[in-house]
């Protein structure tokens, strides 16, 4: 399975997150930020050892949990301009459709909590420890 179908069933069937792993498994989740990251790294951060990855916004903390992580290739339809060059620093293919200067909270007031959390924030394990407290 590869980047495009990653894509056609985050689209279509309207999940957040789509993650196939190296061992051919596929973990797929409707919870939203970077809570279905969390638990995966939380319970064996192998899980995204070289895994393909499209996730439905991602922003300065998922990719540094990506990172954190190992996945290999990641697609998006919105991406922030701080994760791209996470993205870059790390040597991940990357795919996607719309880049925003910074993720916005739900409430459309302000920058996403997890965004502001790792605004200054480079090391993926750092990243992973202040979203885990």
């Amino acid at each position: 399975m590869g980047i495009k179908e990653l894509k056609d069933i985050l689209l279509t069937e309207n999940h957040t997150i789509v993650i196939y792993k190296s061992d051919a498994s596929l973990i797929v989740s409707d919870e939203r930020g970077v809570t279905p990251l969390m638990k995966i790294l939380s319970d064996d951060k192998t899980q995204l050892k070289d895994a393909i990855v499209a996730d439905k916004v991602i922003g300065k903390a998922a990719a540094l949990l990506m990172i954190y992580g190992s996945v290999k290739e990641v697609y998006t339809p919105t991406i922030s301009a701080p994760a791209i060059e996470v993205f870059l620093n790390h040597n991940i293919t990357l795919h996607y459709d719309k880049v925003v200067d910074r993720i916005i909270n739900r409430k459309g007031d302000g920058l996403c909590p997890m965004e502001s959390l790792c605004i200054n924030v480079d090391n993926p394990e750092e990243a992973f420890r202040l979203m885990n407290n």
